[in-house]
């Protein structure tokens, strides 16, 4: 809604703006392009709060691998301890732990690099 608005804005401004360059009232020619000016400055930070909510995604999405793999971790330990079988200990442990815990590895890494890429921002 608010884009529209803004897009709306320019595109009077510049009809503004014609209008006053045809009639030389240089003053509100200034004055439409200082309304134009704060247009552009609005939907600049319209990109940036987009650029950032689109980051807060994908640290929201990190997060969840995250906590997802915790809990598949969580899961195939519970079933590794209550397995009556060797064999099935060992298949989890050998088959299935490793590829949860190599996920899991690569997403604490990833929110490593995430802190340290903030904790730059915030310097």
């Amino acid at each position: 809604m608010e884009l529209n608005y803004i897009i709306d804005g320019l595109i009077d401004g510049i009809k503004d703006i014609r209008e006053h360059n045809t009639s030389e009232d240089k003053a509100s020619i200034y004055s439409d392009l200082d309304k134009q000016s704060e247009l552009i400055n609005k939907l600049i930070e319209l990109k940036k709060q987009q650029e950032s909510d689109e980051y807060n995604m994908k640290v929201a999405r990190q997060l969840t691998d995250i906590a997802e793999n915790i809990q598949a971790l969580v899961k195939l330990m519970a079933l590794v301890s209550i397995s009556n079988s060797d064999d099935t200990k060992a298949y989890f442990i050998n088959e299935t732990l490793s590829h949860v815990l190599d996920s899991l590895c690569n997403s604490v890494d990833d929110i490593i690099n995430l802190s340290d890429s903030l904790v730059d921002l915030d310097d």
